[in-house]
């Protein structure tokens, strides 16, 4: 068994939770068409072209695929438990989305009510075709049910757990490079990249029997967050030199079988002067006043609450432009989020990023994030990376 990737008993298990639904909600199936919610459910990690691909899982009958001839090898050799069903090209002379609908009938899918994720393919890379469920009217009963996947994966379970934690080991490792490499006239593409590379090949020799997804499983970098560009949260590499008196934010995870952690901090070449110092030592603040709110049945709330009420007491609310944070695991960004509006209850496995910032336009940004995960008498903090001012020098 691959200690780097779900193992198919998990996958198995969570197939058996979508039956229980399916009975629950009297459905004879259900479809699903996200590549995320598919990789979840069987391991299958595909491109999402706009070749239309599903997975099918019926109530009392063996899932199948319905995928491209391009894709069938690709499942033969990936997941040989799970049948396929195999169209040409998309569009072809025939759509795929028709022909789609003859296998559901073929099959005795449209003889029972069916469950779907949305109502037709992905469209992520321009697939265009009739939806699914006009298709399907006057054909089989069908409803929708868009959030059963993401609702799944809030909490997480020991094996995704264990692969963010991975994670967190290897962007901590890329983050301390990243740190390293930094200097004075240097430009940040080199420095990234050499950082990225030299994390991901010690990940690569020290997991045996790990395979990547992609080239460069480990990163750390600053996407173009240097300087007064550091105040522009989401900005893009410029490859701007680095210079005397620059803040700068970084970014830091690994991609383990498709989970990732995060980690982020404030950086600083050369001293700090002292309105940097303050901005800083504010943000620090307000970040641990949020991990402390980190707790099993508390409001995601409450996490934002601590973190703004901390900004606020320090006169600079007016400098924030985004909330404490995300949860976060086969995405960046998933709910639910550390939201003053949001008011869902923190539970046990469920994985967050801990983000507060403070950003004034041409000054700078300053912003550290951590991950933490909500155990069942508090929190588990998993990237210790050094926080304090004086450690973040260059």
């Amino acid at each position: 068994m691959n200690k780097y990737k779900i193992s198919k008993e998990n996958h198995l298990k969570r197939i058996e939770r979508i039956r229980k639904f399916e009975e629950k909600k009297d459905l004879g199936s259900m479809i699903f068409f996200n590549p995320l919610s598919i990789y979840y459910l069987t391991g299958y990690h595909f491109i999402p072209t706009e070749r239309p691909i599903a997975f099918v899982l019926p109530f009392s009958d063996e899932p199948w695929f319905y995928v491209p001839r391009l894709e069938q090898e690709h499942l033969i050799e990936k997941i040989p438990w799970v049948e396929r069903e195999i169209y040409f090209e998309y569009p072809d002379i025939k759509h795929p989305a028709k022909i789609f609908i003859e296998k559901l009938e073929e099959r005795g899918v449209t003889n029972s009510k069916i469950g779907m994720e949305s109502p037709t393919f992905s469209s992520y890379w321009g697939y265009d075709g009739p939806k699914l469920t006009d298709l399907l009217e006057n054909k089989a009963k069908h409803e929708l049910h868009s959030k059963l996947i993401i609702e799944m994966r809030k909490i997480k379970d020991e094996e995704e757990i264990k692969l963010i934690k991975i994670s967190a080991k290897y962007g901590d490792l890329a983050h301390k490079l990243l740190q390293e490499y930094t200097a004075e006239g240097k430009n940040e593409v080199d420095v990234s990249l050499q950082a990225c590379i030299d994390a991901s090949k010690k990940m690569l020799n020290d997991l045996d029997g790990f395979v990547p997804r992609g080239l460069l499983p480990a990163g750390a970098g600053y996407r173009g967050q240097i300087g007064e560009w550091s105040a522009i949260p989401h900005s893009v590499i410029e490859k701007t030199v680095f210079k005397k008196g620059d803040v700068l934010v970084t970014g830091a995870s690994a991609n383990v079988s498709g989970y990732y952690s995060e980690l982020e901090r404030t950086m600083f070449i050369g001293e700090p002067n002292e309105k940097q110092r303050k901005y800083f030592d504010v943000m620090k603040k307000s970040q641990d006043a949020a991990l402390a709110a980190f707790q099993p049945d508390v409001p995601c709330s409450e996490v934002d609450h601590a973190a703004r009420n901390v900004i606020k007491e320090a006169g600079l609310q007016h400098l924030t432009q985004h909330h404490t944070g995300h949860a976060i695991g086969m995405e960046g960004h998933e709910a639910p989020f550390l939201d003053i509006g949001i008011e869902e209850i923190m539970k046990p496995g469920m994985v967050f990023t801990c983000e507060p910032g403070i950003y004034e336009y041409k000054f700078g940004g300053f912003r550290h994030s951590d991950t933490v995960i909500i155990t069942e008498d508090g929190n588990e903090w998993i990237t210790p990376y050094p926080r304090d001012l004086e450690e973040l020098i260059i």
